[in-house]
């Protein structure tokens, strides 16, 4: 072989690699591209996914707290309208107590015998000064000595002693032997205790006042009930005579 063909051999085998090589070169590099392109689609669809999935989320969420909120306001809403609904119900009881109250009188005794702004004090030897006052009140027509009387407020005080306040929206009070009954959402108060019954008898005569009929008890520490209770005016201890259950919550 010639020197000239042994060149020209060398010279083809070289154009070969460098056509091979290049050939090589671009379509390996243009897999790899479509790989990461490939790869590049796959995790921006699943980022766009985790998205989507997030503003449900996010939505849901939204929604809960809107129907909370929604929950919320209809309940305030419903106990708004329970509240004036029991108020009016208390009002119109009170007119037809009153009605009654006065029904007991006809109009010509009535105008003569209904007082306004009643306001009797007495006191005994133990320094107890009793003061009751009602907006209005009458003379009983069974019993001269006792009067009956509407927005009722009673006060026991005493100058060693804290007083004690009842409040009711009826009472009758014996001037004569110092006896009292209070009826009617009552309310009595001294020192850190609040009681709530229906009907309240204070005997000032004995220092006794006896409470009964949905009685509660409250302090600072704890709520009680019961159906009655009597109370020692000079010591102000709670005797607990009910025959039913006592039940007692601490707040």
């Amino acid at each position: 072989m010639s020197i000239k063909s042994l060149l020209q051999l060398i010279l083809l085998s070289l154009i070969i690699l460098i056509i091979g090589g290049v050939y090589f070169i671009y379509f390996s590099g243009s897999m790899v591209s479509n790989l990461s392109i490939e790869k590049l689609d796959s995790e921006l669809d699943k980022e766009e996914l985790n998205e989507e999935e997030r503003l449900l989320d996010l939505e849901n969420n939204l929604n809960k707290v809107d129907k909370n909120q929604e929950d919320k306001e209809l309940e305030r809403v419903e106990l708004k309208k329970e509240k004036i609904i029991n108020q009016n119900l208390s009002n119109i009881k009170n007119e037809r107590e009153k009605e009654v109250f006065y029904s007991n009188t006809d109009k010509e005794n009535k105008i003569e015998n209904l007082t306004k702004e009643i306001e009797y004090t007495t006191s005994d030897n133990k320094g107890n000064i009793y003061k009751i006052l009602s907006e209005y009140g009458k003379t009983n027509k069974e019993n001269k000595d006792i009067l009956d009387l509407v927005n009722v407020k009673g006060r026991i005080s005493s100058e060693i002693r804290s007083e004690i306040i009842i409040i009711s929206n009826f009472a009758s009070y014996n001037y004569d032997s110092q006896y009292s009954e209070f009826y009617d959402n009552v309310i009595i108060t001294y020192d850190n205790k609040k009681i709530t019954c229906e009907n309240f008898i204070l005997n000032m005569s004995e220092n006794i006042a006896v409470a009964y009929n949905n009685v509660i008890v409250e302090n600072e520490n704890s709520i009680m009930k019961a159906q009655k209770i009597t109370i020692d005016i000079i010591t102000k201890d709670i005797t607990i005579n009910s025959d039913t259950k006592i039940n007692i919550e601490n707040k």
